[in-house]
């Protein structure tokens, strides 16, 4: 009788030592697999930050770029042949068309904030565009020559609307990449864009 108690006592520990050794295994594997799908949800947010930080840097500089091109349109001096105003103007149209599709990736990659503060730069820039191109429909066949940025009111204020939505589309990439924003040409755009505005007496 004390050798079958003996017996039941070791297969009672046994078994309970099985069970033990089961639940560890569970919580175990449990454990593994959160930390295994924490690993997953920070490599999608560093995916989603590294697609965002991409689009947002080619957005500036393409902003860069289409403000280099309009130093033709202000300096055109009419009158002058539609051959000629085609020739200034078409490769400014080219750069807007180029800011307009770097806009198109913001919207894709998100979030709505950034797109919002994209279209605001773009309307401003393409205000300058039309302004521009009227102002030569206007003033194409003048007796006196004049150079195009003195025939546009209110060229230096549009410039520096752009640098003010500009400045915002900036603060509001720093918020949604949390910080690091050391690829966007800043200084370099504020310097560009605030010698224009300076260029323009209102």
């Amino acid at each position: 009788m004390a050798q079958l108690g003996v017996a039941l006592v070791s297969a009672g520990s046994a078994l309970s030592g099985a069970i033990i050794g089961g639940l560890f295994t569970l919580l175990k594997g449990r454990q593994d697999a959160r930390e295994r799908q924490a690993d997953r949800e920070e490599q999608r947010r560093q995916q989603r930050l590294d697609s965002r930080r991409t689009v947002y840097v080619a957005f500036l500089k393409e902003l860069a770029q289409t403000t280099d091109k309009f130093l033709k349109l202000y300096e055109f001096r009419v009158p002058a042949e539609e051959a000629a105003w085609r020739e200034a103007i078409l490769p400014v149209i080219g750069a807007y068309n180029q800011l307009f599709e770097a806009r198109l990736q913001i919207e894709m990659v998100g979030p709505a904030i950034m797109a919002a503060q994209a279209d605001r730069v773009v309307e401003q820039v393409g205000i300058i565009l039309e302004q521009y191109d009227k102002a030569y429909g206007e003033h194409k066949e003048r007796a006196d020559p004049a150079q195009m940025d003195s025939l546009v009111a209110g060229t230096g204020r549009t410039i520096n609307r752009i640098n003010v939505h500009r400045d915002r589309f900036i603060g509001a990439a720093r918020v949604q990449l949390g910080g690091d924003v050391n690829e966007f040409p800043v200084e370099a755009l504020r310097d560009h864009l605030g010698s224009l505005a300076a260029n323009f007496e209102e």
